[in-house]
């Protein structure tokens, strides 16, 4: 019989989702997030997650987490992207799900990762010491630590020794470069399996822009409901409920999607879902926001209305630890070399590894 921690692992966590609901509905406003295009990081509302627990959950409490297991991390993000909360929680999660897997205490602090782009040419210099740029670093100049796979190590470097270029994404969220010049590095003592950052970065990409598509379709049925036209509601138009229907259509398959993608990889890699549920809601995402502001018409472009902020992070998520150019070929190539799409998919250790 399952004990009571394993069942959880396999279940969704009803009091944790309507209290990190409540939490981020009061917290992350509009104008909030407003304000933090201009100003970055909202501290405050950063240390009220923090009290709370919420940038660890998911993570043991053996190895400095909140405890709790995937699917609650996945309750976390989730809630957080419906609200556009302007935090690094995903990155903080994911650098410390990295340290440790390779049996490092969790950084304290705010943390991130490279994402590692193409363009990155950091490499070891020597013993514990890197040189060289990270591009395309998320909340790189709010962070203290980065965390870095680096072969099959993954590595811990103190952002107060790199130099920090600057640059924002489409949502007006820090992606920098990070340059280091012989940087002292804490590194891991397990090895880790390469392919480890870009599949929990997809995924933890994909349940972001599944929240943010509940959001955008909740948002969008709201206003069509309130807005007249022609003394009535544009609800009632044939061409408007489409677009409904059509936000509706893509957030339940993409909250399915990663529900159904989270379940497998609690118990295994799971390579194969992660890269075609990103896959999958990268394009969803696309149809969702044109589908969202053709129903809102010149509104949902307004500064002060939430819409804009919503989309745009659905625009800047896709490109991310894969876009769909990069994932549709892994996939194809990946399927036609397989003798068997059932075990490619089942394989607990499958070949499958995104080229970004």
């Amino acid at each position: 019989m399952n004990s009571r921690s394993e069942i959880n692992a396999y279940t969704f966590d009803a009091d944790l989702e309507a209290m990190v609901e409540q939490f981020f509905s009061e917290k992350s406003g509009t104008e909030v997030v407003a304000q933090a295009e201009i100003d970055g990081l909202p501290t405050g509302l950063w240390y009220a997650a923090v009290e709370l627990g919420l940038p660890l959950v998911g993570l043991p409490e053996s190895a400095g987490g909140s405890g709790g297991s995937l699917l609650d991390a996945v309750t976390v993000q989730r809630a957080a992207a419906k609200h556009a909360a302007p935090l690094p929680l995903a990155e903080t999660y994911l650098a410390s799900r990295l340290a440790a897997a390779a049996g490092l205490p969790v950084p304290s602090g705010i943390a991130t990762v490279a994402p590692g782009s193409q363009r990155d040419d950091a490499r070891r210099i020597g013993d514990g010491l890197v040189s060289g740029t990270f591009h395309d670093v998320p909340w790189g100049s709010a962070a203290s630590v980065l965390a870095a796979v680096l072969g099959d190590r993954v590595v811990l470097l103190n952002i107060s020794d790199a130099e920090i270029g600057s640059g924002t994404d489409l949502a007006g969220q820090p992606r920098e470069s990070l340059t280091f010049s012989e940087a002292r590095t804490v590194d891991g003592e397990n090895p880790v399996d390469p392919r480890i950052l870009g599949r929990l970065g997809a995924f933890l990409r994909s349940v972001q822009m599944a929240g943010a598509m509940e959001a955008v379709s909740t948002l969008t049925r709201r206003y069509v409901s309130e807005r007249v036209q022609f003394g009535r509601p544009v609800a009632q138009f044939q061409a408007v409920q489409q677009h409904v229907v059509t936000l509706a259509q893509m957030a339940s398959m993409s909250t399915l999607a990663v529900d159904r993608t989270a379940h497998a990889l609690a118990s295994r890699d799971a390579d194969f879902e992660v890269y075609a549920t990103k896959l999958v809601i990268s394009q969803n995402a696309l149809a969702s926001v044109r589908a969202a502001h053709q129903a809102h018409g010149a509104i949902g472009m307004t500064r002060e209305y939430r819409l804009q902020q919503l989309t745009r992070r659905l625009h800047a998520w896709r490109s991310e630890f894969g876009d769909e150019i990069a994932l549709a070929t892994q996939l194809g190539t990946a399927v036609a070399a397989t003798p068997s799409l059932p075990r490619l998919i089942t394989d607990p250790q499958p070949t499958l590894e995104l080229k970004s």
